[in-house]
């Protein structure tokens, strides 16, 4: 926000203090000054008369001037403005005067002609060009015919101005308005506001309706004034509005933005005659599209708060009026407008419509005061009358808007106790009484009315933070906070995540971080665990990130790509994030390999990625999570499976859920995303993490030996060799400690269709040697389930 020094001393008294002092005073209580700048630049300006001027012996554009610049002193001046003449006071910059980036006036010869100083237009004195007219730019600035001859040009004109640029909070976007930003000088420097009065009008019946129909519109207010005369501002209004960053147009316009700049009020104006009825509505529905102010098409949604005028879009309300409604130089009677519209909604029509303007930021930013309606109508009025011309004025027609008065109460005891102070309760009533907050007050309780521009007051915190500022920051003495001493300390699902990550790194894996944002097209890809729609993001950067993935199997395929396009083929990666769906979030951890996992060519070792090797790497996780084999089981996933290869993947089981998958991914994948030969694991961590595990038991180191024994096996081909071995498992649990598979033969000696298993058991018992009594009748109890179950027999 940028605030005008000169315009702040309009409302209270700011012009004995530097505007450093002030930077540092407004810093102090929480607005920080980000920076500050002199309106215009120049320190030998002076106003000068024009008592003669002739043409430039040798030039045909030039002219010679004797120009007076004070105490009967007359410069000759060589100027080459076209609009330059005799009779004119005009801006006179002398000899030695710096204009700013290296521009200083010297005394000189132009074409043989002595020239000592120059006369300047505004454009010179450092204004932001955006601000001027076309004329300042083109030529000399000519003053009034009653300015002083030989004062400082710069005061004169109003120039001799200080910029702030405040870096107003959140919060505090009731500064916006240069009224609100003077009561908090005003209480800062104990000093008075003076606050522009409503003004007694002649006010006649007026015969505008307005229809709210819409709840986004809490306040609607219009005024009818008639007889009003377009025309250039005075200068004391063009300057302020300069100072202020805004462009001077015309006085009506002007007049809307001055008060919008005084009072925080966007302000809009209809011209009354081109409206046929004379009615305003205020509602939402409207899909079409319309012309505005600045001559550009836009599209009007439904859900876009709109002010209609004869059926039609008088004004997208709070960003831009229509522009069959707007003012121009042959209006005479108007209508002027001030409402307040629902924020966010606003924000919505205006980033859509990309017109983010100043007055559509107040609304945004919360900076209107509903209750001030009436008095900013008022205002505006008054000016008409004053600086258009303004014949009649006519009553204000305001909707019903209750003012809901905020009470809040505070006691001494919970000030000090929050700030940790010792503040009386007597300097609390100043602090309050200065920032203008009326209360009551019973011993330390203090019973607050806040006032209605102060849309941040909602709780007794927030007036301790007003207190806080004006009592000053520095003046809170610093301490350490008393609590309790605590022991930092990892969850216990946050200590498994940290083991599963050394665990797969100390396997020689490569953690990555993806992005948890998706395209449409792959979100399903892979998907296990969710069961609901993905959740879209409602304005998302491009169509690649517009919802959230629900595997993250796709992410890793894609950096398996990246790195293979980067000649990188020996990929092994794992990544343990969450993947979304409405109203359903997971835990995975997803791993990928693909190329050779290990290779030691002196030793002619290798071993390329595998579904073996994912296995073990799942198998090796739930050991450390203390998940056995018997609470899980692998199914092969279906033949009609798009996402894994059928045959070379399994689902992950418990009881009937899939809790992970192991297996390469289906040549259609393997097409889509350009890879082959990937072989991918994907755990639900938040089932497994959050498992009910068994008490880890000690067990001594066994006394007696153990004894192996292998057999061999003859099956069906499609029975599981996993499940005989459980099974083998669970009926020698008493005595066998491991089982290893060996050998699986299909061929000679074999029947078609049925393979050969060599399998080596390890018995052992802790209390006792074994003798071959005990292990060849625990072997004939095994052989009689499996041929039973599975019609497995044993191998002669």
């Amino acid at each position: 926000m940028e605030a005008s020094l000169k315009l702040l001393n309009q409302y209270v008294k700011v012009d004995d203090f530097s505007a450093q002092e002030i930077a540092d005073q407004l810093t102090s209580i929480g607005h920080e000054v980000e920076g500050m700048h002199v309106f215009a630049r120049g320190d030998k300006l002076v106003v000068g008369y024009v008592k003669e001027k002739v043409p430039h012996p040798d030039s045909d554009h030039l002219n010679v001037c004797q120009v007076e610049v004070g105490n009967g002193v007359v410069q000759q001046i060589v100027c080459g403005a076209p609009n330059v003449d005799a009779g004119q006071k005009v801006i006179v910059a002398l000899p030695g005067c710096d204009l700013g980036e290296g521009f200083k006036i010297k005394e000189a010869k132009i074409r043989g002609v002595e020239s000592n100083g120059m006369i300047c237009s505004i454009a010179e004195l450092g204004i932001d060009q955006r601000l001027l007219r076309e004329e300042d730019k083109a030529g000399i600035h000519v003053l009034d015919a009653d300015a002083p001859v030989g004062e400082d040009a710069l005061k004169y004109m109003g120039y001799d101005d200080t910029i702030l640029d405040i870096g107003l909070t959140p919060n505090r976007a009731d500064c916006m308005a240069m009224i609100a930003l003077a009561y908090e000088v005003g209480a800062l420097l104990k000093r008075d506001v003076h606050v522009p009065e409503m003004k007694t009008l002649n006010e006649l019946d007026s015969d505008i309706e307005v229809d709210v129909q819409t709840n986004l519109c809490p306040c609607f207010g219009a005024k009818l004034v008639k007889g009003v005369q377009t025309k250039e501002s005075p200068e004391w209004l063009r300057t302020f509005l300069m100072a202020s960053g805004i462009k001077p147009i015309n006085n009506i316009v002007d007049i809307s933005n001055f008060v919008m700049l005084e009072t925080g009020q966007p302000i809009h104006m209809y011209d009354y005659d081109k409206l046929k009825e004379k009615r305003f509505v205020i509602k939402t529905g409207f899909h079409q599209r319309t012309v505005l102010l600045d001559g550009k098409e836009y599209e009007i949604l439904p859900e876009d708060i709109i002010v209609s005028t004869d059926q039609g879009i008088g004004c997208v309300a709070g960003v831009m009026g229509g522009d069959d409604t707007k003012i121009d130089e042959n209006t005479v009677n108007i209508v002027i407008e001030a409402a307040t519209f629902h924020g966010a909604t606003l924000r919505n029509t205006a980033r859509r419509l990309n017109l983010l303007t100043d007055a559509s930021q107040h609304y945004i930013k919360g900076a209107i005061d509903t209750a001030n309606t009436a008095r900013v109508l008022n205002r505006c009025a008054a000016l008409l009358e004053e600086l258009a011309d303004a014949k009649e004025i006519y009553k204000s027609v305001l909707t019903d808007y209750e003012v809901k008065e905020k009470v809040i109460t505070l006691t001494t005891s919970r000030v000090n106790g929050l700030l940790g102070t010792n503040i009386s309760t007597e300097i609390i009533e100043e602090i309050l009484t200065s920032l203008h907050f009326s209360y009551t007050r019973e011993g330390e309780t203090l019973t607050i009315k806040v006032p209605t521009y102060r849309n941040d007051m909602t709780m007794d915190a927030d007036v301790i933070e007003e207190i806080a500022r004006m009592y000053g920051y520095n003046h809170i003495p610093s301490s350490l906070p008393l609590m309790e001493m605590t022991k930092g300390a990892l969850t216990p699902v946050q200590s498994y995540v940290r083991m599963i990550r050394h665990l797969l790194t100390d396997l020689g894996l490569h953690e990555v971080m993806t992005y948890t944002l998706t395209s449409p097209s792959m979100v399903d890809d892979f998907n296990l665990f969710h069961h609901q729609d993905a959740v879209a993001l409602m304005l998302p950067i491009g169509e690649e990130r517009s919802v959230t993935r629900k595997s993250l199997i796709p992410s890793l395929l894609q950096a398996i790509n990246f790195n293979r396009a980067h000649s990188q083929k020996d990929v092994m990666i794992y990544e343990i994030s969450h993947t979304y769906s409405k109203e359903t979030e997971i835990q995975n951890l997803a791993i990928a390999c693909s190329g050779m996992y290990h290779h030691v060519a002196w030793q002619q070792l290798q071993q390329k990625a595998d579904f073996y090797l994912l296995k073990g790497f799942v198998e090796t996780i739930f050991e450390k999570l203390g998940i056995k084999e018997s609470r899980y089981t692998l199914k092969p996933v279906e033949a009609n499976q798009q996402d894994f290869h059928p045959g070379r993947s399994g689902y992950i089981m418990m009881g009937n859920d899939i809790v992970g998958v192991i297996g390469e991914i289906h040549p259609r994948q393997a097409k889509k995303y350009d890879v082959k030969d990937v072989y991918v694991a994907e755990l639900n961590l938040s089932v497994l993490l959050n498992l009910k595990k068994p008490a880890i038991k000690f067990t001594e180191i066994p006394q007696y030996p153990s004894v192996t024994r292998d057999i061999a096996l003859v099956m069906d081909k499609d029975i599981p060799v996993h499940d005989v071995v459980r099974s083998i498992c669970k009926v020698g649990q008493r005595l066998i400690v491991d089982t290893q598979i060996f050998d699986i033969y299909e061929g000679e000696h074999v029947a078609s269709g049925q393979k050969s298993v060599a399998i080596a058991l390890t018995f052992q018992d802790a209390t006792k040697t074994l003798d071959d009594t005990t292990i060849n009748t625990m072997i004939e109890q095994i052989l009689k389930v499996v041929e039973k179950d599975y019609g497995a027999h044993l191998r002669v």
